[in-house]
């Protein structure tokens, strides 16, 4: 071989090499990059498997977390919502200022004139601190399924959503301590007259007053309804008065002397909370509570609602829903008892249940009778679904009592008769039985020193959905469906109500008495409202409206945002893979070790 063919066997011997060593050299041949790609594929396939479960389950399984964090558990979001709503509730009043008393005295219809709004901002705390003890109001039961609390609420003015001064703004309004007095002795034999005389005698002693608004609520000075207290020793004897009515035939009420017999209840301040800067959970609460009726500067001062404001309630037992979601909020026990004590003993009437206040499950349907326990109506209530409701962009379900709710079960109209409230008439225990759309209130006003009760009768305002008969036995009122029914808008995946607006109207019974002169000429019985009022809210706050929005889309836009990422970052991942298996196979598949 020549020297130049040998030359040239070794250039070609030193290229192929080359070649060689160039294709079976660097990372991209490597078993480590083989099984790194590999690893890499089956990644991706995974992802995108995940992200495809994400997109179709994601929403759901999402959906389902939320819902289990709606339980009131200790510590948790929805317990400090549920202590701390975010949003502002309201108690709103109207007067019935009676504008002929004195013919009302002779047994005409009664003419009404309705007065305010005046409206108070209403502030209820659950867990409030007991100073002397520390103790909480507040409490989780040992059987792990509720929890019992006692609320406090307070109250103070709003000026601005009122439409005057209630300080300033009188109504005359019958005499409630008087006409109760007389009721408690209505059927007294031996010495009713003697006890018609004391209560006549002892405060402002005429069946209508003066009185402001403030006054009626929260407390204005009449004796009489001190007359069972022990007067303060300090205060000395009680001051003789003079029985106005001693040498009165009650036949003549339009004499110039009436406005001096019409005993004006005095003009007295409000005392609700809106110029005090208070710890609503840690305050000395015994010093700020106030009873019905007690001795003020040696003056009895009496209130409707003077013992509403701070004073503890009775307690309220009801599920948590941390055992059973389904049963959240559905109240055991009122007052320590499983019975209100009040109705016809064992019936469904007398035993505690309903939803408490505004504490609903989640998952509300359209086809749910939804049960609500109101302690100031002394009653379960039913409710069921009316129409979708939209509230700053949010869709609820409103709930409206049926039309029979305070239904007599012995009304010849079977629209409005309502068989299951024949355990709410107490007849054979000498309570009268009202007529639909009135509840007789006197068994739930019973006490010691009432025990046929207060003559107070429930109603919705302007007696709407009542028997036509009550509306017809006065003049000035006019039901309206908008303004006086009772209703709850709720979000239904959640349960929250958007709106909720128990509206009640309050009735003082008057019954002709022929043993009492100025009783004597009244109709036979005559309900007379003097109050009406609506508690709640009509509108969520913006930040509550926003919260359930991103509660309510959370779930759609994380899963679709996430089964999204996955299945790129999946893609991705496998595409990379694939491509290095394709390129490889290009390049004759062959890995070597190094």
């Amino acid at each position: 071989m020549s020297e130049s063919n040998k030359q040239e066997e070794k250039t070609t011997f030193l290229v192929e090499k080359l070649k060689q060593e160039e294709r079976g050299t660097g990372c991209c041949h490597s078993r480590h990059t083989r099984f790194c790609c590999l690893a890499t594929g089956i990644l991706g396939c995974l992802l995108l498997l995940l992200g495809m479960v994400v997109l179709v389950a994601g929403q759901g399984l999402l959906e389902g977390a939320i819902l289990k964090t709606m339980a009131l558990d200790p510590g948790s979001d929805r317990l400090h919502g549920w202590l701390n709503p975010p949003v502002q509730a309201h108690l709103t009043g109207y007067g019935f200022h009676v504008t002929n008393p004195e013919a009302v005295m002779r047994g005409k219809k009664p003419i009404l004139e309705e007065v305010g709004p005046f409206t108070y901002k209403a502030v209820t705390v659950k867990d409030s601190v007991d100073k002397d003890t520390g103790k909480e109001n507040l409490e989780y039961n040992e059987d792990g399924e509720t929890l019992t609390y006692r609320p406090r609420k307070f109250y103070s003015f709003d000026p601005s959503q009122s439409v005057g001064d209630p300080d300033t703004t009188f109504i005359t309004v019958p005499n409630i301590p008087l006409i109760t007095g007389f009721s408690k002795i209505r059927d007294m034999g031996w010495g009713k007259g003697t006890a018609a005389d004391v209560v006549k005698n002892t405060g402002l002693g005429t069946p209508f007053i003066n009185v402001s608004f403030t006054g009626l609520l929260w407390g204005y000075k009449d004796e009489l309804p001190c007359l069972s207290h022990t007067r303060p020793e300090e205060c000395g004897a009680p001051e003789g008065e003079i029985d106005i009515f001693a040498e009165d035939t009650g036949d003549d009420w339009e004499d110039e002397d009436w406005k001096r017999k019409k005993r004006a209840a005095g003009r007295y301040k409000r005392e609700t909370l809106e110029n005090k800067d208070i710890n609503f959970k840690r305050e000395d609460f015994e010093s700020m509570e106030k009873p019905k009726a007690e001795y003020v500067d040696c003056k009895c001062e009496w209130g409707l609602f003077r013992d509403r404001n701070v004073t503890l309630r009775k307690p309220i037992k009801m599920h948590h829903g941390m055992e059973d979601l389904r049963k959240k909020g559905w109240v055991e026990e009122f007052d320590s008892s499983p019975n209100m004590n009040w109705w016809q003993p064992d019936s469904t009437c007398d035993k505690v249940g309903g939803q408490d206040g505004a504490t609903l499950p989640p998952g509300v349907t359209k086809t749910d009778a939804m049960d609500m326990f109101i302690s100031l109506m002394c009653r379960r209530i039913n409710l069921e679904y009316e129409k979708d409701m939209d509230h700053l962009g949010l869709n609820s379900y409103r709930f409206i009592p049926p039309a029979n709710a305070l239904g007599s079960h012995t009304d010849p109209n079977p629209n409005a008769r309502n068989p299951a409230n024949s355990c709410y008439c107490l007849k054979d225990q000498g309570f009268s039985c009202l007529k639909s759309g009135v509840l007789n209130m006197e068994p739930c006003k019973r006490s010691a020193q009432l025990p046929k009760g207060a003559p107070i009768a429930l109603s919705y305002p302007h007696f709407y959905q009542a028997d036509p008969s009550y509306l017809a036995a006065v003049s000035g009122l006019s039901p309206d469906k908008e303004k006086h029914q009772f209703y709850v808008d709720v979000v239904p995946e959640f349960g929250f109500p958007l709106a909720i607006r128990p509206r009640f109207q309050l009735n003082i019974i008057i019954r002709r008495d022929k043993d009492i002169a100025m009783m004597s000429n009244f109709a036979e019985e005559l309900i007379l409202p003097f109050l009406w009022a609506q508690d709640g809210f009509s509108e969520p706050s913006v930040e509550m409206a926003e919260a359930i929005h991103f509660g309510l889309s959370a779930p759609g836009k994380l899963s679709m945002l996430g089964g999204t990422c996955l299945l790129v970052v999946g893609g991705t991942m496998l595409l990379a893979a694939l491509g290095w298996g394709l390129w490889k196979r290009r390049q004759g598949g062959r890995v070597y070790d190094k």
